[in-house]
């Protein structure tokens, strides 16, 4: 026959579990501090990452385009130069000498040819009234063409020595940086001598060889994520510019090349590249993106995820059974499950979480594409 126990509690057994129970109602509605993040809507890609080096787009060896002594230099190597600013002076003394000369001829052969204009309306007055033959009128019509053409002839051999007065001046063809300085002050160069080398760093180009299998997917347009060693944990954005249909027979790859903007000047030619090639199918639908830190995994392989809406008395969070597929970098796609573009789901914090649980939203995180 079994004998009934009686337990007993003493005092201080009592409040023990009085204040763990208190305690564990006091957690239950204490707010847990959550990161949330709301879903995007957007296209899964494929990556293809590859390497590339980065060269210029424009280098030029500027050379001179009369002979001459330098007579200014004003720029040295390392220098950023605009379009346009003067980089290198020959002497010009006898080119100026040339040009004004001409330039009094020119002023002589105006001052013959209004000379030439009167007469000639001085001669039509006088063939009126008959006091001269009209064949002194036609002498000095003729005498106002000869003029008129000796003008024009002299004014384009000023334009002529005009020119060549300026290619005394070697320019700037573009915006960039003097990487090279083949000449100093005094020298004596001649029309083929390479004085200086402009370097175009505005903009930069990264080649990438593509392998063939990859070729068709590459297109003009297609996205690009480029990562360089000097920045481990900067990203730069751009997309291919040039698709070069000329293949490596050895290697059996095709140059691609992207520009790059390099306004900051971070980025110089010669520096290694890592390129992720976001490729996607033209007709391809848009799908759903979360974080993967927001997808709860469960030993049985049902996933979840964490919806936070309001309530009376708060935040509360709510699970929602899901479906995922494809990943994207640390994004993953919802193919099925209660999930919209405007729900707040928990990235931080979910790991903790029961339903109805009250909840703190601490900050709002953006997918990263």
């Amino acid at each position: 026959m079994l004998e009934r126990v009686k337990i007993k509690f003493s005092p201080v057994c009592l409040f023990v579990l009085l204040f763990a129970a208190g305690f564990a109602e006091a957690q239950e509605n204490k707010a847990i501090p959550v990161k949330i993040m709301r879903p995007v809507v957007a296209p899964v890609y494929e990556e293809l990452p590859l390497t590339g080096s980065v060269t210029t787009r424009r280098l030029s060896r500027l050379s001179p385009e009369v002979a001459g002594l330098v007579a200014r230099l004003y720029v040295d190597e390392g220098d950023e130069v605009k379009q346009g600013d003067a980089l290198l002076e020959l002497d010009r003394d006898i080119a100026d000498i040339d040009r004004d000369s001409v330039a009094a001829q020119v002023a002589e052969a105006q001052a013959r040819l209004k000379e030439a204009l009167r007469q000639k309306n001085e001669a039509a007055q006088l063939v009126e009234k008959k006091h001269i033959p009209p064949t002194r009128y036609e002498a000095a019509l003729a005498t106002v063409a000869m003029d008129s053409a000796a003008l024009e002839r002299l004014k384009k051999e000023l334009e002529r020595q005009e020119e060549i007065v300026r290619r005394h001046t070697i320019s700037a063809p573009f915006d960039g940086v003097i990487t090279q300085k083949m000449v100093e002050q005094g020298e004596w160069v001649r029309i083929d001598t390479p004085l200086l080398e402009l370097t175009e760093i505005g903009w930069l180009r990264v080649n990438v060889p593509v392998p063939q299998f990859y070729f068709d997917d590459v297109q003009l347009g297609t996205p690009v994520r480029l990562t360089f060693d000097a920045y481990p944990d900067r990203d730069f954005l751009a997309s291919v510019t040039m698709k070069v249909p000329m293949s490596s027979e050895a290697a059996r790859t095709f140059p691609i090349r992207i520009d790059l903007e390099n306004r900051d000047r971070l980025i110089a030619p010669g520096m290694s590249v890592r390129v992720v090639f976001q490729l996607s199918d033209a007709g391809a639908e848009e799908s759903l993106l979360l974080s993967q830190d927001a997808v709860v995994r469960r030993p049985d392989g049902s996933e979840s995820i964490w919806v936070i809406q309001p309530d009376g008395e708060g935040m509360k969070a709510r699970q929602v059974a899901v479906r995922t597929g494809r990943t994207y970098r640390e994004n993953i796609e919802i193919t099925a499950g209660d999930v919209h573009a405007s729900d707040r789901v928990v990235v931080r914090g979910n790991e903790i979480l029961r339903p109805g649980q009250l909840v703190e939203i601490k900050e709002e995180l953006q997918l990263n594409l």
